[in-house]
């Protein structure tokens, strides 16, 4: 007979709770969560943290921020470890999370934080072997490459989905970790904040029964009603037909499902971006113990929102429920159509592809922002194509700075964007739109000195695919960006340098290796190559290489002399893009030349005076 006792509940720290070990049986092993919700994790946590930390602050202080409460796992313990039973996304995210964090403070030289207490929660040894405080076997491979910089781990060639998923989320945080963390005077605080102000519950139950019979009662029977379920409760409430709500029940379970079908709580993502997008003014300031406002509040409790100032800021009287109601209707078609652009390339909507490619979730915010309900198709559409546009070359922009465009970095300029193009006419939008790029500080001559580093792979590929693809398209190649990008082919498309990583081959040329190093890793140095090219060419000296080049896409091509004797489109395209030409050989001077090629290219691809146009 199980006594009741022994189900226990208790809050626990990040630090205490990765202390621990944990299993995982068969049925529980898939890691799911995708890029929106490591981002979203990222995000939360940093601007929980920011809305905090003062710089004048001492670390010590940091015991007295307030907590943030990341929600339950459910385990049971036996054979001397916790096997969860609910909740391996969040403690294989936080893990992943610890890691990045140690890696950034020994990259920010904090030699005065203990890395054994990260050390601690990450792994643990006994009689000379490491285990993962989360131990699964098939994971150890790609963990280890992780936590130790190992090369060798090759995404494309694992079978399990959920290590190619934890090797693609690490990559998630690394890209989304904001800017105002990154800094030696930061990221202790932060590191400490986050291993003894993160909470979550942990629910213990005796035995693995036990603890499926709870999490599916918990899940199954009398299921708290959601943040959707209620703002549905309270509109429906003040309608007056019966008929009427009956039928408006109906068509709002279908516009859920729709949505849901698409991605996990897309559908509270939907009403989050129409509300802030269409009617909320106020956001917290970035300071200590600031007031949250509407839009924080509606991120967390858009029900309550929507209840506290149906009549101040919305404007609904008591005939007005139905017509509020039929907007969340209309909108919400309009999301979904948008959603669908963001994973496949469609006509008309590239740029929204493009932008969620580059992992800006943004964008929905300031697009649904422009749109109006009785819009027409070609109306949305364009609304939507000079949004997204204007969004790709901001966030370019951004990329060759090195400037973080994560959601706690740039959201006070996208909710003031969404604020400034808000209903507005297609003519209106483009004119805001033109005006606000204008205004931005960051331009694309940050190209010329953009480089690859150890954090910005994925930026460095995605602008090279995006170069070369409108490159293919000029010349009618069949190659597209989708191509360039998708990870699933059996040889995807890799960065690869131009220059072999042999620096004896070019000492009279460097002062010593990490001039070299610099040198070529610039962009003018680097082309996308499948991996197997990538493989075979790599290592050889560069008149060798570059022979093969020439039958790669254009811009690998372009450094071929037979291209330009060959192709006339080459000849053709050298009138409009001045900096083509091809190279015997390749060295400083030679990668300079390419960096100013590619931003010559960078500023047809990101021209904003395509809105203009649009």
């Amino acid at each position: 007979m199980i006594d009741v006792q022994q189900i226990t509940g208790t809050p626990k720290s990040v630090s205490v709770l990765l202390s621990d070990r944990y299993g995982l049986d068969f049925y529980q092993r898939e890691y799911s969560w995708g890029n929106t919700q490591v981002a979203e994790l990222v995000e939360d946590l940093a601007t929980r943290f920011l809305d905090e930390f003062d710089p004048s602050h001492e670390r010590r202080q940091v015991a007295a921020y307030r907590p943030y409460f990341l929600g339950p796992i459910m385990t049971a313990y036996k054979d001397g470890k916790h096997f969860i039973v609910d909740g391996q996304q969040r403690i294989t995210t936080l893990s992943l999370f610890v890691m990045h964090l140690r890696h950034a403070l020994v990259e920010e030289g904090c030699v005065d934080y203990d890395l054994k207490i990260l050390d601690n929660l990450i792994y643990s040894s006994k009689y000379g072997e490491r285990t993962y405080q989360l131990d699964v076997d098939e994971r150890t491979r790609c963990l280890d490459a992780i936590f130790f910089k190992r090369g060798g781990f090759a995404i494309e060639n694992e079978h399990n989905e959920s290590v190619r998923n934890i090797w693609r989320q690490f990559e998630t945080i690394k890209e989304r970790f904001p800017d105002d963390l990154q800094d030696s005077a930061v990221l202790p605080y932060f590191s400490d904040w986050l291993l003894d102000r993160v909470v979550l519950i942990h629910v213990i139950a005796p035995d693995q029964h036990m603890a499926l019979e709870i999490f599916e009662t918990m899940n199954d029977r009398g299921l708290r009603l959601n943040n959707i379920d209620m703002l549905k409760s309270h509109l429906l409430a003040r309608v007056d037909n019966d008929d009427t709500i009956r039928k408006l029940n109906i068509e709002w379970r279908s516009r859920v499902t729709e949505l849901a079908d698409i991605e996990k709580n897309a559908d509270a993502e939907f009403v989050k971006v129409w509300l802030r997008g269409h009617y909320a003014e106020t956001q917290r300031e970035r300071k200590a113990k600031a007031a949250p406002l509407d839009f924080d509040i509606i991120g967390t409790a858009f029900h309550r929102w929507v209840r506290d100032n149906s009549q101040t800021i919305i404007g609904l009287n008591a005939g007005d429920y139905h017509k509020f109601v039929g907007e969340f209707f209309d909108l919400s078609r309009r999301y979904k159509e948008l959603l669908n652009a963001s994973r496949k390339y469609t006509s008309g909507f590239e740029s929204v592809y493009h932008n969620a490619q580059a992992g800006f979730t943004l964008q929905l915010l300031v697009i649904m922002a422009a749109v109006c309900r009785d819009d027409d198709d070609d109306t949305f559409r364009r609304k939507a194509a000079l949004v997204a546009k204007a969004l790709d070359i901001f966030l370019v922009r951004r990329m060759v700075n090195n400037r973080n465009s994560g959601y706690s970095t740039v959201q006070y300029t996208i909710f003031n964007l969404a604020k400034s193009v808000r209903r507005k006419s297609p003519a209106d939008i483009q004119a805001e739109l033109m005006r606000w790029l204008d205004a931005e500080k960051e331009s694309l001559d940050g190209m010329e000195r953009f480089s690859l580093t150890q954090n910005n792979r994925s930026r460095v590929r995605y602008i090279l695919a995006r170069i070369t693809s409108w490159l293919d398209g000029e010349f009618g190649e069949n190659r597209t960006f989708v191509d360039y990008m998708d990870r699933s082919r059996k040889h995807p498309y890799e960065v690869e340098h131009v220059l072999a990583d042999k620096f004896d081959r070019h000492e009279s040329e460097f002062d010593n290796e990490d001039d070299f190093q610099r040198s070529r890793n610039r962009i003018g140095g680097l082309v996308l190559l499948p991996k197997d090219k990538n493989t075979s060419y790599g290592a050889m000296p560069y008149g060798e290489k570059v022979r093969y080049y020439s039958s790669e896409n254009i811009l690998a091509r372009s450094l071929c002399a037979d291209a330009y004797e060959r192709d006339p489109e080459f000849r053709r395209l050298r009138e409009r893009v001045l900096g083509f030409k091809s190279y015997e050989s390749f060295g400083e001077g030679e990668i300079s030349d390419r960096s100013k090629l590619y931003k010559e290219l960078a500023e047809i691809v990101w021209d904003p005076n395509q809105l203009s146009r649009a």
